[in-house]
C-alpha cells in the first residue's frame, strides 16, 4: 500500500529536515487520511520525493525527513487539446495528468463551443494548476504537469514541440502504435465535432501525422487521455529498449 501524499509547495522548510505543513495539507493527512502522530507520509516537490514522519502539535503539523529520492526523468508527452465546455475540460486535464502528460496546451478551435475571454484566462489557469497539483498527489508524480495558456491552432508553431507529432482524427487510418517515438512526442486532439478541413491542413503543415487511437469513435475527453496513455506506453517501452 502506498503512503499518503501531500504537495510541499505550500509548506515551510525549517532547517534541512523539518517541514511545517500548510493547513490544507494538514487537513488532508489528519482529517481525510486519518494519519496519526508518527505515521509516515510522502511529500512531493518538483523532481523529488520525500518520506516524512508526522508530528502533530496543537493546530500545527510537521513532517520530519526520513529519506528522499529524485524522480527519474521519464518521457515528455505533450497534449494539445481543443477546449471543451463545462467540466469536460477539467476532467481532461486531471485524467491526462494521471495518464502521463508533461505539458498540456488548450487549443482554441473553430468548433470549440466554449471560448475564454482574456479577463477569465488568469482565473482558469489558476484553477487548472490547482487541479494539476491535486492530480499529481493522486498519481504520485513529483513534477507537476505544465499547462500553457490557450492558443489558436495557428500559433502552435512557436511552442517548441517535439519532432514526433500526431493528431487524432476520425479520418485517420494508421494506428498510433505503428509509430515508435522515443523520449518526447506530441498528440493533438480536437474538440467535439473534430477538426475542420482548414485545421487538418494546418496540423499536417506543422508536421502532425493523422492517426487513429482505436476502432471506436471516442469523445474528445476520452481521446485525449487515451492518446496520452498510448504515447506514454510507447515512449517508455522505447526507452527501456535503448
Amino acid at each position: 500500500m502506498s503512503l499518503p501524499r501531500v504537495r510541499l509547495e505550500g509548506a515551510r522548510c525549517e532547517g534541512d529536515s523539518l517541514w511545517l505543513l500548510d493547513q490544507e495539507q494538514r487537513r488532508h493527512l489528519i482529517t481525510v487520511r486519518r494519519c496519526r502522530e508518527g505515521d509516515l507520509f510522502e511529500g512531493l516537490l518538483p523532481g523529488k520525493r520525500l518520506t516524512l514522519r508526522l508530528e502533530i502539535s496543537g493546530s500545527e503539523a510537521r513532517g520530519v525527513l526520513v529519506s528522499s529520492s529524485f524522480e527519474e526523468a521519464g518521457p515528455r508527452i505533450w497534449l494539445l487539446a481543443g477546449l471543451l465546455k463545462g467540466e469536460a475540460f477539467d476532467r481532461l486535464v486531471v485524467q491526462s495528468v494521471e495518464a502521463g502528460a508533461s505539458v498540456i496546451v488548450p487549443l482554441l478551435c473553430s468548433r470549440s463551443v466554449v471560448s475564454i475571454s482574456s479577463s477569465k484566462t488568469s482565473r482558469k489557469m489558476d484553477r487548472w494548476n490547482r487541479m494539476i497539483l491535486e492530480a499529481t498527489k493522486q498519481c504520485g508524480a513529483a513534477t507537476p504537469t505544465e499547462i500553457l495558456e490557450p492558443v489558436e491552432l495557428s500559433g502552435i508553431g512557436s511552442l517548441g514541440l517535439p519532432s514526433s507529432r500526431f493528431a487524432a482524427m476520425t479520418s485517420g487510418t494508421t494506428d498510433i502504435f505503428r509509430f515508435h517515438p522515443s523520449r518526447e512526442a506530441a498528440i493533438a486532439v480536437g474538440p467535439e465535432g473534430d477538426w475542420t478541413e482548414e485545421e487538418v491542413d494546418t496540423l499536417v503543415r506543422e508536421g502532425f501525422v493523422p492517426v487513429r487511437l482505436g476502432p471506436r469513435i471516442m469523445r474528445s475527453q476520452t481521446a485525449a487521455v487515451v492518446g496520452v496513455a498510448c504515447l506514454s506506453l510507447i515512449t517508455t517501452a522505447e526507452k527501456i529498449n535503448e
